[in-house]
C-alpha cells in the first residue's frame, strides 16, 4: 500500500498533516517524511520537504550556533572574540566555555574578558591536556573562570560528570560549589536553556489518560485515521467522556549537601580541601574526570622546605591516581615561594607531562625604536597606571610576588629593603660634597641589559654618599655619550668613572675625544675590575646596611626590584653602577669640596688629587 503522500501529493490537508507530524515529532510519522520525492518527471509534482528537516539542515538554537562557530549574541561582549572564518587571519575565536559563559553569567563578567581568558579556557576544553598548571596574577579572574564558569559549563552541557573542587581550606571550596548550585537555581537563563537541573524528573509524563476502547488508528495524526481523509473509524460502543488532563506536578527538589550535589542529569560536583583524603569521591563507577586545584598553597605552608614537600607528595600520591582515565587535573594559583608546588611543576624532569605557563600583570614588550613599553594582560580590569598605583600601596616585593610571579626567598636576598635607605632633599643644605659620576654602558640591543647612570656626592665631614641620580635606559651608544655631557655639565664631578671591559673601551675613547673637541675635558677614569660582577656587588651590600651608601626620596620601580630580587633578577645593572660609584668614592681622600659653582678653570691645568 502505498503512503497518502504519494496519493494525494498537494493537497493542502496533506501539507496541514505534514506540518501536525512534524511538530509532534511522531517516529513513525517522521521515517514517512523522510522519503524519497516523487519521481521529477511527472507533472505537477514537487517534493515534500518536512518542517523537521528543515530544521535538520540550518541550526536555530544558540547551543548549535556555538558548536559551528557561529556568533551568539552575548559573543559581541569579547570584543575581539568575533567570530571569524578560517581563511581570515586574526586572533583564533573564542572558546565554547567563553562564549557560554559571555551569554549565561553577564553579571559575572563584567568587565571584557582578556586575551589570556580565552587561552586559559582554550586549554582547559582541550582533551589532549590532561595535566595543566597555570601560573596567573591575583584578581585576574583565574578563579572565576577556571574553578566556577568552566565547572558550570561542563555540568550544563554535560561535558563531565564527576568534578571535584580542590582548594587549600575545604570552606572555600565549598563557596564555589555553593555559588554554582545557586547559578542552577537562580539564573533564569540556564533555566530556560537546561530547565531545572535541582530536581528529579518525573518518571511518567502526566496528561489526559488513553481511554479503553480506543485504539492506534483512532488517534489524530495516525495513518488512515481522522485527519488523514473522510474514511474514519467508528467505535462500536460510545467511550466514555475522556477526563480532563491534570497539572503536571513539580517534582520533588534533589537532597543536595553544602560539599557535594548531584543534578537532575546525573552531573556531580564535589569540594575538598587540600592535603587532605580524596576518600569517597568516587560516585557509583565514576571517578572525577575533571579536578580543579584552585591556591592550594598558603604562605605558611610554603614557608618551610617539610610543608613543601609535603605537599608535592599529596598531589603526586592521591589527587592523580584519583582521576578517571582520560580526565583532566588543572592547577591554577600564584607564585608564594621559588620553591613551592606550583613552581617546581615547570620542571620538566620532576614533572615531564604537565603544560605550564606563566601570565604576569605586566609584560615589557618593544615598540620598534629600541625602547620597551608596558603591556597590562587585562587592561579593561588592570591598565598600567593601576598597575603602578598597587605597587605604590602593597610595595615591590609584595607586587613582585602577587602580581608578577617573581618571589624572592628572604635567605638568599642580599639587598634587604630595610638596607635602601632614603634622604630628605633638606639634608643636604649646607653640606660640603664631592661630586662623581659612574656610568655602566650598553651595547643598545633591544632586550639586552640597561645603560645605568649614577651621579652623586660624598659628605666630606661624615662620607655618607648621597645619591642625586639614578636612571637606567636602553639607547643607542651616540645617546649615551650625550646622557654623559649632560650629566656632567649639570653636576661638575671630579671623576666619572667608567668600566672598560671589551666593547666598553671603545666609549671611554669617545668620551675623551668627544671633550677634547669641545673643550670640555671630561674627566674619564677607566674602573678595571678584578673581581666577578656578583662580588663586587655584594661587597657593597654593607654600605648599604649600614646607612653608608643613601638612595633619593624616589626610585623608579625598575632600580628597586634590581636591589631586592638581586641575584635572581633579569638584570642588575642599577647595583652594579653603585657599586662602581662606592669604589671612586675610596679614592676621595685629598680632594675638597665640590658641591658649589665651580670657578673658570684653567683647561690646560690639570686638576690636583688625580
Amino acid at each position: 500500500m502505498r503512503c497518502a503522500s504519494d496519493i494525494v501529493p498537494c493537497c493542502p490537508r496533506l501539507r496541514q498533516f505534514n506540518a501536525f507530524a512534524a511538530r509532534a515529532r511522531f517516529p513513525s510519522r517522521g521515517r514517512a517524511l523522510r522519503r524519497e520525492a516523487p519521481q521529477a518527471g511527472r507533472p505537477g509534482r514537487r517534493p515534500l520537504i518536512s518542517t523537521a528537516a528543515r530544521r535538520s539542515e540550518a541550526p536555530t538554537s544558540g547551543r548549535a550556533r556555538a558548536e559551528d562557530g557561529l556568533t551568539p549574541r552575548a559573543y559581541s561582549r569579547a570584543g575581539w572574540m568575533g567570530a571569524r572564518s578560517q581563511a581570515s587571519a586574526g586572533p583564533p575565536p573564542a572558546p565554547a566555555s567563553l562564549r557560554w559563559a559571555l551569554e549565561f553569567l553577564p553579571h559575572v563578567f563584567t568587565d571584557p574578558p582578556a586575551a589570556f581568558h580565552a587561552e586559559l579556557l582554550a586549554d582547559l576544553e582541550n582533551p589532549q591536556r590532561r595535566l595543566i598548571a597555570r601560573v596567573a596574577p591575583r584578581g585576574h579572574a583565574k578563579s572565576t573562570c577556571g574553578a566556577f564558569a568552566y565547572p558550570l559549563w561542563c555540568l550544563c552541557e554535560q561535558k563531565r560528570r564527576n568534578l571535584l573542587i580542590i582548594t587549600h581550606e575545604s570552606s572555600l571550596a565549598t563557596q564555589f560549589v555553593r555559588d554554582i548550585r545557586r547559578e542552577l537555581e537562580s539564573n533564569e537563563r540556564i533555566l530556560a536553556r537546561y530547565g531545572d537541573l535541582c530536581r528529579e524528573a518525573p518518571t511518567a509524563p502526566c496528561g489526559a489518560a488513553r481511554t479503553p476502547k480506543e485504539t492506534r488508528s483512532s488517534r489524530p495524526g495516525a495513518r488512515g485515521g481522522a485527519a488523514a481523509g473522510p474514511r474514519r473509524r467508528t467505535r462500536k460502543h460510545p467511550a466514555p467522556p475522556a477526563a480532563a488532563a491534570s497539572p503536571r506536578p513539580r517534582a520533588p527538589r534533589l537532597k543536595w549537601s553544602e560539599a557535594k550535589f548531584t543534578t537532575a542529569s546525573g552531573v556531580t560536583v564535589q569540594a575538598k580541601g587540600s592535603g587532605g583524603s580524596l576518600r569517597g569521591v568516587k560516585v557509583g563507577a565514576n571517578r572525577p574526570d575533571l579536578i580543579i586545584c584552585d591556591d592550594i598553597e598558603i604562605d605558611e605552608q610554603v614557608a618551610s622546605p617539610r610543608g613543601r614537600r609535603k605537599l608535592e607528595h599529596w598531589l603526586q600520591r592521591v589527587v592523580i591516581p584519583a582521576l578517571a582515565p582520560g580526565g583532566q587535573l588543572a592547577v591554577l594559583g600564584s607564585l608564594l615561594h621559588y620553591d613551592s608546588l606550583l613552581a617546581n611543576l615547570r620542571d620538566p624532569v620532576r614533572f615531564p607531562r604537565w603544560d605550564y605557563k606563566v601570565y604576569r600583570a605586566l609584560e615589557a614588550e618593544p615598540d620598534g625604536a629600541g625602547q620597551y613599553r608596558l603591556r597590562a594582560l587585562w587592561p579593561a580590569r588592570w591598565p598600567v597606571q593601576r598597575l603602578h598605583e598597587e605597587r605604590e600601596r602593597i610595595g615591590t616585593l609584595a607586587f613582585e610576588q602577587e602580581y608578577q610571579a617573581n618571589p624572592v626567598d628572604d635567605r638568599l636576598r642580599v639587598f634587604r629593603p630595610q638596607w635602601l635607605h632614603r634622604y630628605d632633599p633638606r639634608e643636604l643644605e649646607g653640606r660640603a660634597l664631592l661630586n662623581l659620576m659612574a656610568v655602566d654602558p650598553a651595547t643598545g640591543v633591544s632586550g639586552g641589559d640597561y645603560f645605568a647612570l649614577w651621579a652623586g656626592g660624598v659628605d666630606a665631614a661624615s662620607g655618607v654618599i648621597y645619591t642625586r641620580e639614578l636612571t637606567l635606559e636602553r639607547i643607542s651608544i651616540v645617546e649615551q655619550v650625550q646622557r654623559i655631557v649632560a650629566a656632567f655639565q649639570r653636576w661638575r664631578p671630579l671623576r666619572i668613572g667608567i668600566e672598560t671591559v671589551a666593547y666598553q673601551v671603545a666609549l671611554k675613547d669617545i668620551l675623551d675625544e668627544h671633550g677634547r673637541r669641545e673643550r670640555l675635558y671630561l674627566p674619564v677614569v677607566a674602573l678595571r675590575t678584578t673581581a666577578n660582577k656578583r662580588a663586587r656587588i655584594e661587597g657593597a651590600a654593607p654600605f648599604f646596611e649600614n646607612g653608608t651608601f643613601r638612595l633619593p626620596p624616589t626610585l623608579a620601580p625598575e632600580v628597586e626590584q634590581q636591589f631586592l630580587h638581586f641575584p635572581k633578577a633579569r638584570h642588575d645593572d642599577a647595583p652594579d653602577v653603585c657599586a662602581m660609584a662606592i669604589e671612586l668614592a675610596r679614592g676621595l681622600r685629598s680632594l675638597g669640596p665640590t658641591d658649589r659653582p665651580a670657578p673658570p678653570r684653567n683647561p690646560f691645568v690639570r686638576p690636583g688629587g688625580w
